[in-house]
């Protein structure tokens, strides 16, 4: 006779995302916090944030962006992955933070055409140059790219450009999916994670921050490797904390979705699956993070920014669970366990 898993035993088939994501949630979130570090707040965490909803109000952007920002609190996130930059490194991260935030809730909803925003966003980040006209998110990434150049980061433009770049052409085919064509498999939605998460962007402006891999330096391509396995466990960790909120905005894109699809199961048993996917990935991480710290060809700045890059994970981890954009922190989440609790019963 057929069982199902034992850490279902009332496994019923659905596609109720959100319905099945919330008796799971305490479940989920304790596997997830399993060999994390969990990292205290920046001390210029309120700073950063006095200064961006400055830049934003100054900037003209709306009461709906104005709420966006102060609900994810950008400035505690880049507190978090960014501890040892100075000032003028943690503010243009915290913009490209606000600005990856208002265009997914925002500008790259289902009423805009991404096509209608790669080319002006082209312009502004290679000319420095928002016109009057234009779409909202263009003057936030004027600003961005001239913070970035008195930094001494001209040398990060073209590569950040075409970053940004792919993470808008991304989008169109997230569009597609969302407006009715069939999800993608499970190897092209990793890809498309892998880009869309942003974290390559914001590692790329972290360059900045001395002593690490500078604006005028080659990076080397195991750093790249690095930076993009972390984007797509950041995107891996995100869709398993939020999948519930955007199943709730009838969003069809998510990596449970994706499972269910690839591998015809229910969604019950998809957020298995996307548990062991988390767990495989952080341990091929791991290892890239390793290997480069063992490398004795690489210099030690590159050793160094590679023990950067493999921090980011955890740090946004850590967000994740106490920004007010996700939710982690209500009542059903009482008893989670927390790394110093586990660090506690593996003594025993």
């Amino acid at each position: 006779m057929s069982q199902g898993p034992l850490l279902f035993p009332n496994l019923k088939t659905t596609n109720d995302i959100a319905g099945s994501y919330r008796p799971l949630k305490p479940w989920l979130l304790s596997h997830l916090v399993k060999g994390r570090e969990t990292y205290p707040a920046h001390p210029q965490t309120d700073q950063l944030e006095s200064s961006i909803l400055a830049w934003a109000t100054d900037l003209g952007m709306s009461e709906d962006h104005i709420k966006v920002m102060i609900q994810a609190t950008p400035g505690h996130l880049v507190g978090l992955f960014a501890p040892q930059a100075p000032w003028n490194v943690l503010l243009p991260l915290t913009k490209l933070q606000v600005i990856l935030f208002w265009l997914n809730t925002f500008d790259l909803g289902s009423d805009q055409p991404v096509s209608d925003l790669v080319q002006p966003v082209r312009e502004a980040l290679e000319r420095g140059h928002a016109p009057a006209d234009g779409p909202d998110i263009l003057k936030p990434m004027a600003s961005l790219r001239s913070d970035i150049v008195a930094a001494g980061g001209a040398g990060l433009i073209p590569g950040f450009t075409d970053l940004m770049l792919g993470f808008l052409r991304e989008y169109k085919a997230r569009q597609a999916w969302e407006n009715g064509e069939p999800l993608p498999s499970l190897d092209r939605y990793l890809r498309h994670r892998t880009l869309t998460a942003g974290i390559v962007m914001g590692m790329w402006i972290q360059r900045l921050q001395p002593g690490l891999i500078g604006p005028d330096e080659k990076l080397p391509e195991p750093l790249l490797q690095l930076m993009k396995q972390g984007s797509l466990l950041v995107g891996i960790d995100n869709d398993l904390h939020s999948c519930h909120v955007a199943a709730e905005e009838g969003e069809r894109l998510s990596l449970i979705g994706v499972i269910c699809q690839e591998y015809g199961i229910p969604v019950d048993m998809a957020f298995s699956c996307a548990l062991t996917l988390n767990a495989s990935l952080r341990y091929e991480n791991a290892n890239t993070a390793a290997a480069i710290c063992a490398d004795t060809s690489l210099t030690d700045t590159a050793r160094k920014h590679a023990q950067t890059i493999f921090y980011w994970v955890d740090s946004v981890y850590t967000w994740s669970l106490e920004t007010p954009r996700y939710g982690l922190q209500s009542a059903d989440s009482q008893g989670i366990a927390t790394r110093a609790h586990l660090n506690e019963e593996e003594r025993i």
